[in-house]
């Protein structure tokens, strides 16, 4: 079955989260999400503002405490932008981000993985 993903707002940054296959929360930016997150685009946006707020590590250009990764455009690939020395587990978590996290589950662990093709089945 192929995931369909979309973009909320084409041309602008939008970061969204996930939690992967081992618990760990992953930010994802720039980029199309499954499409079924968009349908809870204002908690999500709500969440990154929150986040940009109070988690402003997550934003900044130092080692990120969790899994990163970029999309530069609309294509479903996101190369890695982060590596944690101790990946961020979604039940350590702030709420206000593990509530959208959850919205959006992948099938497998991110790990070292480099490139995530989410229409590849990570979704």
């Amino acid at each position: 079955m192929t995931t369909i993903l979309r973009h909320p707002r084409p041309g602008f940054t939008w970061d969204w989260w996930a939690v992967d296959a081992r618990g760990f929360l992953v930010q994802f930016s720039d980029g199309p999400a499954p499409a079924h997150l968009l349908a809870h685009v204002d908690r999500v946006d709500a969440a990154a503002a929150w986040a940009e707020e109070n988690c402003s590590a997550w934003f900044d250009d130092g080692p990120p405490p969790l899994h990163t990764f970029n999309c530069n455009g609309e294509l479903p690939t996101y190369l890695r932008s982060g590596v944690p020395e101790s990946p961020l587990r979604l039940s350590d978590a702030p709420a206000a981000i593990a509530d959208v996290a959850v919205l959006a589950e992948l099938h497998w662990a991110v790990g070292d993985t480099w490139t995530v093709h989410l229409d590849e089945g990570w979704v």
